[in-house]
């Protein structure tokens, strides 16, 4: 019931991976840190070394606290990176649930359900293939149109 409305009703929705579209992982000498980083671990440390994608984080920010579409933030990482990217997009002014599957065939599935999502906007061709026609391929360096 929402606004005395009786009716069932769902909030539209979207979802977001965050590895190639919020942040684009470390190359070169930082790769080789953010492996040791995970070995041990340690995930803050791993993920501070990520790039943030600015124009996504933008579009991000601007859809879910100023048009208030509700958002969650998709990973495919490690359940362990899970917290400690909650606190990564914390720290960029992101207070949105951060939710792990261990593969996309799994987000798929759980997908299928969820009518509330209407689009998810993915890194690549291959992620967006999996999940299907809400998927949508967005670039690292650009904000999403809506």
């Amino acid at each position: 019931m929402e606004a005395g409305d009786i009716g069932v009703g769902s909030r539209i929705g979207q979802a977001c991976v965050f590895e190639g579209v919020l942040a684009s992982p470390p190359v070169g000498v930082a790769l080789v840190k953010e492996k040791y980083h995970i070995r041990r671990g340690a995930w803050d440390d791993a993920l501070k070394l990520w790039t943030p994608n600015e124009l996504p984080l933008k579009s991000l920010i601007d859809s879910s606290e100023r048009m208030g579409i509700a958002t969650d933030i998709i990973t495919f990482l490690d359940a362990d990176a899970v917290e400690p990217m909650y606190r990564w997009l914390v720290r960029k002014g992101i207070h949105l649930a951060v939710v792990h599957y261990d593969t996309p065939e799994l987000y798929a599935e759980d997908l299928k359900y969820n009518r509330g999502v209407k689009v998810v906007y993915t890194p690549n061709k291959e992620i967006a293939y999996t999940l299907g026609m809400r998927a949508t391929v967005v670039s690292p360096k650009s904000a999403w149109r809506l």
